[in-house]
């Protein structure tokens, strides 16, 4: 019975956070890529930040 809350409960918001951990190497960020996971399912969010493309590079004058 543990197992089956374990499934239903852990495993989305892991997966939602796993997520948002892409995402802060993509251009939509961390929350953006949550926020998406959650509106469009797991699958839509990542798929949405695959195609946001990589994060621009900060370049330092020196």
């Amino acid at each position: 019975m543990e197992l089956t809350l374990l499934f239903v409960y852990a495993l989305p918001v892991v997966t939602l956070l796993a997520l948002g951990l892409l995402g802060t190497t993509r251009r939509l960020g961390f929350w953006w890529t949550v926020l998406l996971s959650i509106v469009l399912t797991p699958i839509g969010g990542f798929i949405a930040a695959q195609l946001s493309g990589p994060r621009k590079a900060n370049r330092r004058a020196g």
